[in-house]
């Protein structure tokens, strides 16, 4: 190769290198200026430097996964930018979720007979066949569903969970909606539960049963940490108990939600960049989060699904797949469900 050959593959590396350069600091600018207004958007501010440049990675890595999700195309949902781009998985797994096993660490063996008890006495909802249910059901609907709740970070997701399904049972039983109160549970539930740890919704509604309902929201507001216990006057929402749908058959779980919003215990993995569609996985195994199932439907191309009552996602909802072929059902959302009885 001759010297001005030579010159001019240089000066074209050089040109190569120059355009992927700028190219990267391009892309990075527009990175920085979507971090910076993602902050702004959710009022997020960290106290040093390092934190900072640290949070921005884990953005960005963040929204390179949710992009490279959304372009495979085929999804039957879709990944977005939330409150939670910059936490790593396990930081958003510890500060919103329960220990993996540790939803029934407050069950007790006198909760557990009262249980079986009462699922014996209460529930119809046997078999593994899919029988005759409203195609779609919906208790937000019918008014049944208190708005959209918000845990923060105590891991107090079982006694949301407890309290949804019980508003929503004393609407449909007495005519009134009124939202009862978390923070009695996280406050005064514990034990058997433990507060911002960890806990069991069908251990929680007995506790609710023998100590004659629950404080209002309003007399016992919710503070996202577990405090001295101060029972309210006024007890509404009063219940005898819960009782279990049969494990493991979303046939059963289908039926028994047609009847009443249901308690499920799921592995929330997947939940953190949820934004929209019909969430299809994948799960990981192990229970982590307590949830409220308040109805199930199909969407226009009849991918069929839950409507979970959850806090973030669409308006507060995770629509999870539902009828998919395993005992269990997406996330173990078929696993152990539960429900109060009145």
């Amino acid at each position: 190769m001759g010297a001005a050959s030579r010159c001019l593959a240089l000066a074209l590396l050089c040109t190569s290198f120059l355009l992927a350069s700028a190219a990267a600091s391009s892309e990075m600018l527009m990175m920085t200026n979507r971090f910076h207004a993602w902050r702004a958007a959710h009022n997020r501010t960290y106290a040093t430097a390092a934190e900072h440049q640290r949070r921005f990675k884990v953005y960005r890595r963040n929204v390179e996964y949710i992009e490279a999700t959304n372009r495979r195309g085929g999804l039957s949902y879709q990944l977005g930018e939330n409150q939670f781009t910059d936490l790593t998985c396990d930081e958003f797994l510890a500060a919103y979720t329960m220990p993996p096993g540790q939803v029934l660490a407050a069950r007790d063996e006198a909760v557990t007979r009262q249980l079986d008890a009462a699922t014996r006495r209460n529930s119809s909802y046997t078999g593994d066949a899919f029988g005759q249910v409203p195609y779609s059901v919906d208790w937000r609907a019918w008014g049944a569903v208190t708005p959209i709740k918000h845990q923060m970070t105590c891991g107090s997701c079982w006694a949301f969970a407890a309290v949804a399904s019980i508003e929503s049972l004393y609407k449909l039983r007495t005519g009134r909606l009124v939202s009862l109160s978390e923070q009695e549970l996280v406050d005064c539930a514990s034990p058997p539960n433990d507060g911002c740890g960890s806990g069991d919704p069908a251990t929680t509604m007995w506790w609710v049963a023998r100590n004659g309902g629950l404080a209002t929201v309003w007399e016992y507001p919710y503070e996202s940490k577990q405090g001295q216990c101060r029972r309210g006057r006024i007890r509404m929402g009063r219940i005898r108990g819960g009782a279990a749908v049969p494990p493991n058959s979303e046939a059963a779980l289908e039926r028994a939600v047609a009847q009443q919003p249901v308690v499920v215990s799921i592995n929330a993995v997947t939940f953190q960049h949820y934004e929209g569609g019909v969430l299809s996985g994948p799960c990981d195994a192990g229970i982590n989060h307590a949830v409220t199932v308040v109805g199930y439907g199909a969407d226009a191309s009849d991918h069929k699904y839950w409507i979970v009552k959850n806090a973030w996602g669409e308006n507060g909802y995770v629509r999870m797949e539902r009828r998919v072929g395993v005992r269990e059902g997406l996330c173990g959302i078929a696993s152990r469900p539960s429900y109060p009885v009145m």
